[in-house]
C-alpha cells in the first residue's frame, strides 16, 4: 500500500507538470453527450468496473464480509482494491465502514485521505491527515501527502514547506521515507 501511494503521488505531481495539447477536433462520443466541443468523452456509469479480475475479487471479498459482516481487515481489503483500481468512490465507503466506530488505523486513514484527495476534496483530506499527525507524529506517509495537498491542491505553499521540513527530518531520523529530490524541487521551485 505504501509503495502505490509514493507510486501513485509521484505520478501525480508528475502528470501535473506534463501540459496537456488542445483538442483538435470534438470527440463524436462527447458530442453525442452534448458535451462542449473538445470536451472529452465521459465514460459510462460503471465503466470501471469492467476489469473482471476486479470484480471477481471484490466478489470474494464480499462473500466472505457476508459471513463476517465485522470483519474490518475484509473492509479495508474492499477499500484497498478499490483504491488500487482507482474507484475513488467505492474506496472511500469501504475505508469508511472500517473506521466506523473507532479505530483509527493510521494507515487506512491516510489511505482515506488519499482518496478525497481524488475526489477532489482536498480540505477533507488534509483533515484527515492532520488527524493521523497527532496520533503518530512520526507517520511519515501522512506528511508527505500533507506536503502534497497543501503545495499542489490548496496552494498554501508555506505550510507546506513546513510540512516539508518535518518530512526531511523524519527521513534523517531514520524513517523509510523515499527520495525526495522531486518534491523538495517543487516545494522549493528549484
Amino acid at each position: 500500500i505504501l509503495g502505490l501511494m509514493v507510486g501513485l503521488t509521484l505520478g501525480y505531481v508528475l502528470a501535473e507538470r506534463q501540459t496537456v495539447p488542445p483538442a483538435r477536433t470534438p470527440a463524436p462520443a462527447a458530442a453525442q453527450q452534448g458535451m462542449p466541443e473538445g470536451h472529452p468523452p465521459v465514460p459510462a456509469a460503471g465503466a470501471a468496473a469492467a476489469d473482471p479480475q476486479v470484480e471477481d475479487h471484490a466478489a470474494e471479498l464480499r462473500q466472505l464480509l457476508a459471513a463476517n459482516p465485522d470483519d474490518r481487515g475484509l473492509m479495508v481489503a474492499l477499500g484497498n482494491l478499490y483504491f488500487d483500481g482507482a474507484r475513488w468512490e467505492e474506496a472511500r465507503l469501504w475505508y469508511e465502514n472500517a473506521l466506523e466506530g473507532g479505530g483509527g488505523d493510521p494507515n487506512v486513514i491516510t489511505d482515506l485521505a488519499v482518496v478525497y484527495r481524488n475526489l477532489q476534496r482536498p480540505e477533507r483530506s488534509l483533515e484527515l491527515l492532520r488527524q493521523v499527525i497527532a496520533v503518530d507524529p512520526g507517520h511519515w506517509q501522512a506528511w508527505y501527502n500533507t506536503v502534497i495537498v497543501l503545495h499542489f491542491d490548496l496552494h498554501r505553499h508555506d505550510e507546506a514547506e513546513q510540512a516539508l521540513v518535518e518530512l526531511e527530518r523524519l527521513k534523517a531520523n531514520g524513517a523509510a521515507v523515499p527520495d525526495l529530490t522531486g518534491l523538495q524541487a517543487e516545494v522549493r521551485g528549484g
